[in-house]
This record gives structure tokens, sequence and C-alpha cells, in this order.
């Protein structure tokens, strides 16, 4: 009795290429678990985690064409979960406003670096230390120009402050942190 023995990556991209959607329902299947369990450890979040598997397979069925190596497709795809769920987070952490983060008691976070360096990531987490201890008015200004991208104008506005006074709130945080990071710039 004779073993079937299952396509590898490369030919299911092959026969995916040439519109065959049994061979992408395959690669599909195979990869789901790791592609999952990737966005799952970024976000943390099993629902987001679906979410942004799904995408990342939506991706791939785009892209495939691109892929200049069809024997490392799990490599591949792999960079492309990750760097979904990161997208997920970033997109999702400039929508939650900062009085949505208090009225739940949680602290204003960033999507974490890339890969990098074990010094990156203690200057990340230092960096999200220090933004969270700020004192109030200053850490809503820093939230606001710097995770949700808003104007001087309107963080005066939705504050009700001038926006010298913005001006001197971002002034006066960025000397903390400065102060607090100078380690990592000697």
């Amino acid at each position: 009795m004779e073993l079937k023995q299952e396509p590898d990556d490369a030919l299911l991209v092959s026969r995916s290429r040439q519109g065959d959607r049994k061979a992408f329902e395959q690669l599909v299947h195979r990869h789901s678990a790791i592609v999952g369990g990737i966005a799952y450890q970024v976000l943390g979040d099993s629902e987001a985690a679906a979410d942004v598997a799904q995408e990342t397979f939506l991706k791939v069925h785009r892209r495939l064409e691109t892929l200049e190596d069809p024997a490392r497709f799990r490599a591949w795809i792999c960079g492309i979960a990750r760097t979904s769920a990161i997208d997920w987070m970033r997109r999702n952490a400039r929508q939650k406003s900062l009085t949505t983060l208090e009225a739940s008691g949680r602290e204003p976070a960033a999507p974490a670096p890339k890969e990098g360096s074990l010094e990156q990531e203690e200057l990340y987490a230092k960096v999200l230390r220090v933004v969270n201890g700020l004192p109030k008015l200053y850490r809503e200004a820093m939230v606001m120009k710097h995770l949700e991208r808003m104007s001087y104008a309107e963080i005066a506005k939705k504050l009700g402050i001038s926006e010298a006074t913005v001006e001197s709130r971002l002034y006066r945080a960025k000397l903390i942190l400065k102060e607090s990071l100078a380690e990592f710039y000697e």
C-alpha cells in the first residue's frame, strides 16, 4: 500500500497562481494555525487575531504573484501575518480616544516595535512607562499629538485651551521624556 504524499507549498503556490482554488484552500488550511498564532501573540485577543488571520490570507491571495521563491511561502506568510497584526494594532490604537482609555481604566499604549535589538525594546518599554507616568495634562497632549496625530489647533479645541498652552504642555512633556530617557542617548 502506497502512502499518498501531500504536495509541498511550492507546488500549491504554483497551482494557486494558475487559478486552482483547492490548492489555495490547502495552503490556508495548512498555515491557518501558525498565522492565527502569530496574530494572537502580537494582539493577545482571539477575536482580533481571527480578523487579522483572515486579512492576512486575503493579502496573500492578492499578492501571491509577487512571491519570488515559492519554497519560502511559510516564511513569507508569517511575515505578512506579523505585519498585518501590527498594522491592525496601530489602526485601532489611533481610533481610541484618550477619554475612552481613561474610562476603561487603561493607560495609553503604542504598538510594539517591529523586530529589533534588546536595547530598542528596553527603550520602547521605558518610553511607555514614562509617558504613562506623566501628569494627566501632559499625557493628554502627548497622546493626542503623537498617537492620535491631532494638530495643535485640534488639541486646543478638544481640551478647551489655547494653542500656546498645548505647545507649552508638549514642550514640558518632552523635557520630562528627555530627562527620563537620558541614559539611552549618552
